[in-house]
């Protein structure tokens, strides 16, 4: 850990990239930011020898004036540090256009040029039209750096990194040359931009690149430790309010992403940035988003600082599950629009899919993210699902009712906080009608294993058989005793009832006597009390009487 200025710098290799890098697809190396390695892996720096080039820049650089650059080269390997002279070929009130001499009419022309500075400094294709990047980013996450060359305007620096990436943001040219020596500084406020990236430097792609690495820079002055995801994901937000965000894709077809987990995959990319349009849309826009970078308070705490802020009652747990869900529907019509995206559309998210009853499952889930199970053809109209988490995570569970021909609905299942289980009976189904279990955790420790159940009572059937028995209970639902009839008839023969009460994963909870009313009749009753004397939780369980080789099963709903 160094301390620079008052400046905290953990030298670790995603902090040394400000950002770590994603690839396009899980098995494609393609990254936004472009990742510098730790010192060890670092080549020796090449040293430029060019008469007459300074090695700096004069005061109030203007359009041709050239100096000697550091720039970071990935190849040839080992990725290394080379000087070269690099001149200014554009320049605003707000920013400089440089480009590495060897690249100048190769890779970029003078209509590139143009276009970068136009975009930087007026319009952009997306919601504020008559704004640019340097507008938007200010305006959206606070005003950029100044430490050390007194000059308000940002260079855009344009190379061929010689690797598979687009940009980044590197805060040691925050600092005065030398103060970290492995890492060569050029003392001003510079993104370096790939003009070989997909479109090209004029296209509207790498213009969002330039917001997204804008962002980086940004976030640096305000809050320079915090967390990687939720810098990325902001630099995604800045790629959507400049009108041309990343394409939604590889996260929905795995969802099961920690969100606040960064491995620079592409899907990393994605996650972050639905978080941060959802929370953007849902939790107070722009003064929310500008108070999260300045908040001091890192990742998921950082939200939770500006939630209570802005006087919101919900906090990360509650907004987590509520995003799954809108991950998964996409449905602003219900529900006041927070299960979906006005600012994007997102394309189906991957279930596990379920046709035949009754469903028991072990799965698990990492922590903040989110399983999606999908049942079809049910052939019941009341549909069980239960759900029993390791007691030491924290899960949210939710049930996504996709009807035919009637609006969808969102039923939540309550978990209790001791057992982490609960069940939830999903009624009125028809056999067109689908359900999606959302299965989260909204904790950074714990067991991810759980375990769910969709059917009928697991196997205890209540569907009218061949039976001399019949038990009819007093009350149901009930909350404090319900009395069960029992009735056999005289000619079954004698014998002595027992009831078995089982809960929605068919295990036997508690088995009671019955007490003889007459020959062929007797009664029973069930306080909500477990086998070892504990009270049940609210929800559905089963009552199952016997007697001689009569079988009766009742359906009870115990409330809490």
């Amino acid at each position: 850990m160094f301390i620079v200025n008052g400046k905290t710098m953990l030298i670790l290799m995603a902090v040394l990239a400000v950002s770590a890098g994603a690839v396009l697809a899980e098995d494609v190396d393609y990254r936004h930011d472009l990742q510098i390695p730790p010192p060890e892996e670092l080549g020796p720096a090449v040293y430029l020898e060019s008469p007459g080039v300074p090695l700096g820049p004069p005061d109030n650089p203007e359009v041709g004036d050239s100096w000697t650059w550091w720039l970071f080269i990935w190849q040839p390997m080992p990725p290394h540090f080379e000087q070269h002279v690099c001149t200014v070929r554009g320049k605003t009130d707000r920013g400089y256009v440089v480009v590495k001499d060897d690249e100048w009419l190769v890779s970029i022309d003078q209509a590139d040029v143009d276009s970068i500075l136009e975009h930087w400094e007026n319009s952009s294709p997306g919601p504020y039209s008559d704004q640019g990047i340097y507008e938007i980013d200010s305006l959206s996450f606070g005003d950029p750096p100044d430490e050390l060359d007194n000059d308000q305007r940002i260079y855009l620096m344009w190379y061929d990194f010689k690797v598979n990436a687009d940009g980044f943001f590197f805060f040691f040219d925050e600092y005065p040359d030398e103060t970290y020596p492995d890492y060569p500084s050029n003392e001003c406020e510079v993104l370096y931009l790939n003009p070989t990236s997909t479109g090209g430097p004029s296209g509207d792609y790498m213009h969002a690149v330039v917001a997204h690495e804008f962002q980086h820079m940004i976030h640096w002055k305000y809050d320079d430790d915090e967390s990687t995801w939720v810098n990325e994901g902001l630099s995604e937000l800045a790629m959507w309010f400049y009108g041309n965000p990343d394409n939604i894709s590889s996260f929905n077809s795995n969802p099961d992403k920690d969100l606040t987990v960064w491995d620079g995959n592409w899907s990393d990319y994605i996650k972050t940035y639905l978080w941060s349009l959802y929370f953007f849309e849902q939790y107070g826009g722009h003064a929310s988003v500008y108070a999260l970078v300045h908040e001091p308070l890192n990742s998921l705490a950082g939200f939770d600082a500006v939630l209570e802020d802005y006087g919101y009652t919900e906090n990360t747990e509650d907004i987590f599950i509520d995003w799954a869900v809108a991950n998964f529907l996409d449905d602003t019509t219900i529900e006041g629009g927070k299960y979906g995206y006005a600012g994007d559309d997102l394309p189906p998210f991957y279930a596990l899919q379920y046709s035949s009853y009754p469903v028991e499952a072990t799965k698990s889930v990492n922590h903040w993210a989110a399983d999606y199970y999908r049942f079809k053809t049910i052939p019941y109209n009341d549909l069980v699902l239960t759900f029993d988490g390791d007691n030491d995570n924290v899960f949210a569970v939710r049930a996504l009712v996709l009807h035919e021909t009637a609006a969808t609905e969102v039923h939540e299942m309550s978990i209790d906080a001791a057992s982490q289980s609960g069940t939830l009976t999903v009624s009125g189904l028809s056999s067109q009608d689908e359900v999606i279990l959302v299965a989260a955790s909204t904790s950074s420790s714990g067991s991810p294993m759980y375990d769910f159940t969709a059917g009928d009572g697991l196997g205890i059937s209540t569907d009218p058989v061949e039976s001399a028995l019949r038990m009819v209970p007093s009350i149901n639902p009930f909350s404090s005793t319900v009395t069960l009839q029992l009735n056999w008839g005289v000619n079954s023969g004698e014998g002595n009832p027992t009831v078995e009460i089982f809960d929605i994963q068919g295990r036997i909870v508690n088995t009671l006597s019955a007490e003889t009313i007459s020959e062929g009749a007797a009664s029973v009753e069930w306080n909500g009390e477990l086998q070892n004397g504990n009270r049940a939780n609210a929800g559905i369980y089963y009552a199952r009487a016997r007697v001689c080789s009569e079988e009766s099963t009742v359906k009870l709903m115990l409330l809490p």
